[in-house]
């Protein structure tokens, strides 16, 4: 990018915080230019949006939101393969205490189930019917499973 060598460091440093700080920098231009410029006094924010208006500033602010995408891209393959590895051991693992007494799995298996959900945002089933299957129990509550069926086509018998 030609306009970042006509940017000061600290103008990178400013841009840097604005757009990828935490809290409480990221998206507070005022705070970012007190502390990159040490100025405290009430002009800090007129000066910080000064500095937003400047076309080489806000060009230098769009190539840094470029790399969030790239980042994203990826992170979606991370999580995907970290969710499967949790839904295929907490489906299936065994855990003992100390004494060697099995646990029970309710727990794990709530974490499969809770990982699936997630799995499913990332990747949502289309042309899917929802079904909601109710268990109650004896007691005040009741166990909900929603269960999540592909729309199959009818075929034709020839």
């Amino acid at each position: 990018m030609e306009n970042k060598n006509t940017l000061t460091d600290q103008e990178i440093l400013f841009c840097d915080l604005y757009a990828n700080g935490e809290a409480p920098y990221g998206g507070n231009a005022a705070k970012c230019y007190q502390e990159v410029f040490g100025d405290r006094t009430h002009r800090a924010k007129g000066l910080a949006i000064r500095m937003l208006a400047r076309p080489e500033i806000q060009e230098y602010l769009k190539s840094l939101d470029e790399l969030p995408y790239e980042e994203a891209k990826y992170m979606k393959t991370f999580l995907r393969e970290n969710l499967v590895s949790i839904i295929k051991e907490c489906a299936s693992a065994e855990y003992r205490d100390r004494k060697g007494t099995l646990q029970s799995p309710a727990a794990l298996r709530s974490v499969a189930v809770n990982a699936s959900k997630a799995l499913m945002d990332l990747y949502p089933v289309k042309e899917a019917h929802v079904s909601k299957i109710n268990i109650d129990g004896a007691g005040e509550g009741g166990i909900t499973f929603n269960v999540i069926m592909p729309e199959q086509s009818e075929t034709k018998q020839q």
